[in-house]
């Protein structure tokens, strides 16, 4: 992994909740063939597949499935695993175009960690090596200028926390990078395990019953949010979902 320089201009990360063209599986699945059938209704379903072999297989699975083939591509790749929401890329938009930000992924998955690569070649769209390690699953992003992380951003980069936020400034946009205590605790760490920006003035966080060991860590989430502004400059709705 070699750093690239920054863009150039000013830019933003596209957000959660934002329209989005494509959606990037890998197989075998780790999701239900009725959630890709779905999504093909809509959106084009790029699948990471390792060979022309497998594409065809996948193919006729879809077909059975009843899988808008309209909406189907593959990218013809190795890969480790199928968790495209940790290891796939990140857009950013600049001034008159999207651009894909690249980054060291957080597990020892070499053929996962050049993915961000290999979807920029494919759409043949500019990239941005960033020299911070992190994982989709603990990013998210309000489409301003705000992102959202637990704590794990700074235990797992060997340099100081001011210059991991100056990175995310400078190849993300982000002047608000809140890195969050993560409620629970020492499991995986990743931020959309119990939380999930819905707009950019609204967020969602489990709620877990009084008896939980860890509810008291969950409502400090809560509470975080509700007590800072969005980028709209007023303070966040916070959804509760009850997750016992």
């Amino acid at each position: 992994f070699q750093p690239t320089d920054a863009p150039a201009g000013p830019v933003n990360p596209v957000a959660e909740f934002g329209i989005m063209q494509g959606v990037l599986v890998a197989y075998p699945f780790g999701i239900p063939m009725e959630l890709i059938v779905d999504m093909s209704e809509d959106v084009m379903v790029t699948t990471i597949v390792s060979g022309s072999g497998q594409a065809a297989s996948v193919s006729n699975m879809y077909q059975n499935a009843g899988v808008n083939m309209d909406h189907v591509d593959f990218l013809i790749e190795d890969h480790d695993t199928y968790w495209t929401r940790d290891y796939g890329p990140w857009f950013i938009r600049e001034e008159d175009k999207v651009s894909i930000i690249n980054f060291t992924y957080n597990r020892p998955r070499p053929d996962d960690n050049i993915m961000p690569v290999n979807v920029a070649n494919m759409l043949g769209i500019d990239y941005y090596n960033m020299p911070v390690t992190h994982t989709g699953g603990n990013y998210m992003a309000d489409g301003f200028n705000t992102v959202a992380q637990t704590e794990l951003v700074y235990e797992e980069n060997s340099i100081p926390d001011s210059q991991v936020d100056q990175y995310m400034e400078d190849y993300l946009g982000v002047t608000n990078n809140f890195v969050i205590n993560g409620p629970l605790g020492d499991y995986i760490k990743h931020i959309d395990c119990w939380g999930k920006f819905l707009a950019t003035d609204k967020v969602l966080v489990c709620e877990v019953p009084a008896s939980d060991p860890r509810y008291d860590d969950y409502e400090a989430a809560a509470d975080y949010f509700a007590s800072r502004d969005c980028a709209y400059g007023y303070p966040y709705e916070v959804v509760r979902v009850y997750a016992p």
